[in-house]
């Protein structure tokens, strides 16, 4: 089966598309999708909040989001690790379980994880950096989830509010995240008043609207930095920013170095992002 690499952002619609990322120092804002989502820990560690629960994620450690879960990644030190995007039609006969519930802790601690894990896991990495094989990931997929899933207490969704504001906003803005976006704008397009967006962003996601868009828009630039060969003020304009000095000035303040430094970083690194674009 003929297979396509190509970058996408993470939180960008990515129906079709099977992602594996090389990661240091993973950190994303709040955020969801329809795909499934594997987080396997090398070194260091890091936090992932599924909903308002953080979780320590440390070597060995492997976290399964299911698809429409509203979470968030925070490194306060140092961390390597592996992440996988899974569309859930590779999951196989796990697929159904995996839309109709999620597990009341999504992490499965090093002592209690099957060595196959850390095996699939990096076969999946090899195999999107290779950009081929696809029946092979699919299998790996399926044996992270036949050695995580059973180590886990699944709870139905039966009940459970599946598009509440929160996941509506993080939603539209996933979706245009490089257009203008405002509260006055959000508030027209969800059919609310912008003071109840204002609250998801004070209570629920506990940051401000310009804060979480600029995060968002900075991930993108940092994938397309050292996942293309695009100039930075393309780069610039493809990630909503009109201004140059505006988006070196938000780069460098979440990032703590330029778009250039950063590019030039990351060539050093060797690390790429990349996805496999496959047939069904």
């Amino acid at each position: 089966m003929a297979l396509e690499k190509k970058t996408l952002p993470l939180y960008e619609n990515r129906q079709g598309v099977l992602t594996c990322q090389n990661s240091r120092n993973l950190r994303f804002p709040p955020h969801l999708h329809s795909d499934l989502e594997i987080i396997f820990v090398e070194s260091g560690w890091l936090t992932v909040c599924d909903g308002d629960v953080p979780y320590q994620l440390f070597p060995g450690d492997c976290a399964v989001i299911f698809p429409g879960r509203i979470h968030s990644f925070e490194t306060p030190e140092e961390s390597h690790s592996l992440l996988a995007l899974c569309p859930v039609e590779m999951a196989g006969d796990f697929r159904h379980g995996l839309l109709r519930s999620h597990p009341k802790v999504p992490v499965v601690p090093a002592q209690k994880l099957h060595r196959d894990v850390a095996y699939a896991m990096r076969g999946i990495w090899e195999i999107s950096e290779q950009g081929e094989n696809f029946s092979a990931a699919k299998a790996f997929v399926q044996l992270v989830l036949a050695r995580v899933l059973p180590c886990m207490e699944l709870t139905e969704n039966v009940g459970l509010p599946m598009a509440d504001l929160t996941a509506q906003v993080i939603g539209w803005i996933s979706e245009n995240y490089a257009s203008p976006i405002s509260l006055d704008i959000l508030a027209e397009q969800l059919g609310v008043s912008k003071y109840r967006i204002s609250r998801v962003f004070g209570e629920k996601l506990q940051t401000s609207l310009s804060d979480y868009v600029n995060r968002l828009r900075i991930h993108q630039a940092q994938s397309m930095l050292h996942g293309t060969d695009q100039d930075v003020l393309s780069i610039c304009l493809a990630c909503g920013y009109e201004n140059p000095r505006t988006f070196n000035r938000e780069f460098k303040r979440i990032c703590g170095c330029t778009p250039r430094e950063y590019r030039q970083r990351k060539a050093g690194e060797g690390i790429a992002v990349h996805a496999v674009d496959k047939e069904w």
